[in-house]
């Protein structure tokens, strides 16, 4: 459950790093996309993706 947690969690950071300057609905509508395909993808994926955004990634343990 936690590890569901930490994803979850790191899934709405990518998110909004990606969509950080966008203030419009459409915008929205993509975040709320975004976030759902990021949560569907591997932790190692996740992270991978983190660091590509510049979000920091919490250590697990």
């Amino acid at each position: 459950m936690f590890v569901l947690f930490i994803k979850e969690a790191l899934a709405l950071r990518i998110s909004r790093a990606m969509f950080n300057e966008r203030k419009s609905v459409e915008s929205f509508n993509a975040y709320q996309c975004i976030r759902s395909y990021l949560v569907d993808l591997t932790m190692n994926e996740l992270i991978e993706l983190a660091r590509e955004y510049g979000v920091e990634v919490p250590k697990i343990t």
